[in-house]
């Protein structure tokens, strides 16, 4: 009897949890948000370097940024909102598609275009960078410490 009624009041519980919903930056959520750390298709340096894509780091990435290279940010909307590289514009992935769109993409395929997301274990701006790179872009970056780097850095964000 009482395996029936713990097996009960759990699914009760749980059946609860979805009404308890969140408000993140203006936006509802059902789900517990978590720290963004793990990544389900982990970056390849040396497959990126291998398709073209020139792996930097944050100093190289002030030198481009400096010379004004096109800055992409592949993190979640909601984070590019809040805060992102100076002059950055967005990056993201069209389901419908499934692939990576960047906005704003210069008409001249020699232009620099630097590609970032949250950090090393972040795949976001190294598959928006591998997208570009077949779309004929020749000198394509990707940021490998991403932003939060570059904000300790003090470097310049918006």
């Amino acid at each position: 009897m009482i395996s029936r009624f713990s097996t009960f009041l759990f699914v009760g519980i749980l059946s609860l949890i979805p009404l308890y919903g969140v408000e993140y930056d203006g936006e509802k959520s059902y789900m517990v948000e978590t720290k963004y750390d793990i990544c389900l298709v982990a970056p390849q340096v040396d497959e990126a370097i291998a398709k073209g894509v020139k792996v930097i780091d944050v100093k190289k990435a002030k030198s481009l940024h400096d010379q004004n290279a096109y800055f992409y940010d592949a993190r979640e909307k909601r984070h590019y909102l809040k805060q992102h590289i100076n002059g950055a514009n967005q990056v993201y992935f069209d389901l419908s598609k499934a692939e990576y769109i960047a906005a704003k993409l210069p008409t001249d395929k020699d232009e620099a275009l630097v590609f970032y997301c949250y950090g090393e274990s972040c795949a976001n701006s190294y598959e928006a960078a591998l997208a570009v790179r077949k779309l004929g872009y020749k000198n394509v970056y990707w940021l490998i410490n991403g932003f939060q780097e570059w904000k300790e850095k003090g470097y310049p964000v918006e």
